[in-house]
């Protein structure tokens, strides 16, 4: 029998969500993450979530105490990768019929790092956090000597 596949990325977002319930349900129904993990506190509600987008990972937690620094994390703002331009229409198309905060509909959006455009729409979700999905696909270089930094 084999294993699953795993996915690991190294670099992770992390979002502070007041109602994490709320969160979980939203980024899974209207942008389509995946919960891959849910952990609940002592009293069973959850307060850290592992969501999957494709081969990424957003972590979501409950916002903690306000004597914790992360109490104050927020808003923050992510891109999602999709895999074509089809796949970001279908996604706009889902959003739409959530009801979801539209900040910009499906347009080509060009930058220095994407001289070719990204086809990509902008929503907020009811925290406040701005969420971009779009077929920019960044292509870093390896470091010098094949060596992470």
């Amino acid at each position: 029998m084999s294993e699953p596949s795993l996915i690991a990325p190294t670099l992770v977002p992390s979002v502070a969500y007041d109602d994490l319930v709320a969160a979980i349900r939203w980024l899974t129904e209207v942008l389509g993450l995946r919960a891959a993990s849910v952990y609940g506190g002592p009293d069973g509600a959850p307060v850290f979530a592992e969501l999957a987008w494709r081969t990424g990972v957003v972590f979501a937690h409950a916002r903690p105490p306000a004597d914790n620094p992360w109490a104050a994390a927020g808003p923050a703002s992510i891109a999602l990768v999709a895999e074509d331009a089809g796949a970001v229409d279908r996604q706009y198309r889902r959003a739409l019929a959530a009801g979801a905060e539209i900040l910009r509909p499906p347009h080509v959006a060009r930058t220095p790092a994407f001289p070719d455009g990204s086809h990509q729409f902008d929503l907020r979700d009811p925290a406040g956090n701005f969420w971009t999905i779009g077929t920019f696909q960044p292509r870093i270089p390896a470091a010098p000597g094949g060596g992470e930094r």
